[in-house]
């Protein structure tokens, strides 16, 4: 698949649903990656957060990777990176054998506090036609308890000099949530890809 023409595709609006998911990007809210006087790619993100009225909570990361495209891919098409692992208890993976994307999966994941509950988030996620020029993921929820209304999210991996610009974007509605959850996933998330494409393993948490 190609990149340009996915993001030829984005609108500010969520992820498409049903059955045809779609690959395209959530709204990026116009956010500028870092740079330094002495470094045009620093590794490091900024971040943006707030909140629709009466809807949803989101967060909008991007930062840079110093690590090459297809680097950046093999970490984003593990599903483990993807997994919210601070509330999440146990998680299980099925293949999806879906042709509008190039890799597709569903993730079962399990929270057991303050009650146990389960859901399903489903990732589609497709390379460039050119692995050098990034990729675009995207995921949602699919299915699982009602106490989760929406959670939704898209990357754009663009690669460039050697260095990968990732702008990440999160959806989420639940019964308690709030902007500061939603940031919390995109900066954990960002600390996954860059642990996995340095070779180092992934964060845990207490």
């Amino acid at each position: 698949m190609h990149l340009m023409a996915l993001l030829a595709c984005a609108t500010p609006s969520s992820v498409d649903t049903g059955d045809d998911p779609g690959l395209t990007p959530l709204d990026p809210h116009d956010i500028e990656a870092p740079s330094d006087p002495d470094d045009a790619y620093p590794e490091r993100a900024t971040v943006v957060t707030g909140s629709e009225a009466d809807s949803y909570d989101w967060a909008v990361l991007r930062g840079w990777v110093k690590a090459d495209s297809p680097t950046v891919w093999a970490a984003l098409i593990d599903p483990d990176v993807g997994v919210n692992r601070r509330d999440v208890s146990a998680w299980t993976v099925t293949e999806s054998d879906d042709d509008r994307a190039d890799v597709a999966y569903v993730v079962n994941e399990v929270v057991e506090d303050p009650i146990t509950v389960d859901f399903d988030l489903t990732w589609w996620h497709a390379q460039a036609e050119d692995p050098a020029d990034g990729s675009v993921t995207v995921w949602e929820k699919t299915g699982g308890t009602e106490f989760i209304s929406l959670i939704a999210g898209s990357v754009v991996a663009t690669g460039h000099d050697g260095v990968v610009d990732f702008l990440v974007v999160h959806h989420l509605q639940t019964v308690d949530s709030g902007p500061e959850e939603a940031q919390l996933f995109v900066e954990d998330f960002y600390a996954s890809v860059l642990a996995v494409a340095h070779g180092e393993p992934l964060p845990t948490y207490e």
